[in-house]
């Protein structure tokens, strides 16, 4: 056994920890929902003497990227006890739980920053924006009456599976396909969120909002329509809500904000706000089951640099019919060169890599640079999920 992993009888010192280094009041509740994600993570510490002084989880989670999916593990409350800082705890926890990642077959790894610079040491890099959108209530649009659907209203906690289906089909873009597990422990941690359920005049549910309030707040959480009526339904909804709710919110995991689908696009504030970062694990599981946007691909051999030393290759690729041929080829010239977190950007659609080039990020010829960018995804990828 990995000797940094804690067992089940080092949840105490793990909460105490938690609840010190992220100044949380201790609550009932919260225990319960930390003890949730510790039972189902591994989760990883160093002892300094009698107490704790660094943890952090790892959680294994799936993703679905363009309709394949991925093991990717989740690297979430990073810390160490003030009197333990500086001495490269939570370092040696990230580098282990990568390793690890590794041997047990798992090809990515997201994490929520403190710091971009600090995990960037990591091999991490940003590839997923959020889009905060604030509008005054004297500001939401006018939207028309329909007799088409109606609006259902329920607690969180009643959410059907109709609910879930439409989220699976409407979340590919690199999002989680969220384990029963992991639902639950959404319901537990947001109890007070309530829901709004889109729904035909065949009884078809279409659609659903998330949300809670804060005090002249309605913010909105979750968003997933299958059809104009479904937005049209839930957007009524929402602006109903004009005489209660001073401010509405919502941030979206689309960071292209349709501004000019509004009457007026002045009268929303758009923030664009850096999310959650990356890392590709496993290079060769990662390129092998890729989503390739183009069938044909002569051979292009390219150098990544990573501390990763499974990653750290030359590597050659070529594309005939669709069926990839992904090789370590060390030794052989490169016809470009980059490091892990540009290719993550790449591979992800967060950047192509022709911008990258432009931005003297990538060394090589112009036309394999071209000739490899053909072949990945275009479209930003999406995450609604923190941990």
């Amino acid at each position: 056994m990995n000797k940094y992993l804690l067992d089940e009888n080092k949840f105490d010192d793990f909460y105490d920890l938690y609840l010190y280094s992220f100044n949380r009041q201790p609550s009932q509740q919260r225990k319960n929902v930390l003890k949730e994600r510790y039972e189902q993570s591994l989760v990883y510490g160093i002892m300094n003497g009698k107490k704790l002084g660094s943890g952090l989880f790892s959680i294994p989670f799936e993703i679905n990227f363009h309709g394949t999916n991925f093991r990717m593990n989740g690297i979430g409350d990073v810390m160490s006890a003030p009197e333990f800082g500086g001495r490269g705890g939570a370092s040696t926890l990230l580098k282990t739980a990568l390793t690890d990642m590794y041997h047990n077959q798992v090809t990515l790894s997201y994490l929520a920053p403190f710091s971009f610079g600090y995990y960037r040491q990591f091999g991490y890099e940003q590839v997923f924006d959020h889009t905060k959108i604030t509008v005054k209530n004297n500001d939401l649009p006018r939207v028309s009456q329909t007799d088409q659907g109606y609006i259902e209203r329920i607690n969180i906690k009643d959410i059907s599976d109709n609910l879930k289906k439409i989220y699976f089909e409407n979340n590919h873009l690199g999002g989680l396909v969220r384990s029963k597990w992991w639902w639950d422990h959404m319901l537990d941690k947001h109890s007070n969120y309530q829901v709004a359920l889109a729904f035909d005049n065949q009884r078809t549910l279409i659609g659903y909002l998330i949300y809670y309030t804060q005090e002249d707040k309605f913010i909105i959480h979750e968003w997933i329509n299958m059809s104009p009526l479904s937005r049209q339904l839930l957007l009524k909804f929402v602006t109903k809500h004009q005489s209660i709710f001073s401010t509405f919110i919502y941030e979206s995991p689309d960071a292209d904000f349709k501004a000019d689908v509004l009457s007026n696009p002045y009268s929303a504030r758009v923030e664009v706000i850096p999310y959650m970062m990356a890392r590709i694990v496993n290079l060769k599981d990662f390129v092998s089951r890729y989503p390739v946007q183009k069938m044909q691909l002569a051979k292009i051999y390219f150098r990544v640099e990573d501390s990763l030393e499974w990653n750290q290759h030359t590597w050659a690729l070529a594309i005939n019919d669709g069926i990839v041929d992904f090789k370590i080829a060390d030794g052989h010239k490169a016809d470009l060169e980059l490091d892990i977190q540009d290719l993550t950007k790449a591979m992800f659609g967060y950047r192509t890599l022709n911008s990258l080039a432009e931005y003297g990020r990538i060394k090589g010829e112009q036309d394999k640079i071209s000739a490899l960018n053909q072949i990945f995804v275009k479209n930003k990828p999406q995450l609604i999920d923190y941990f």
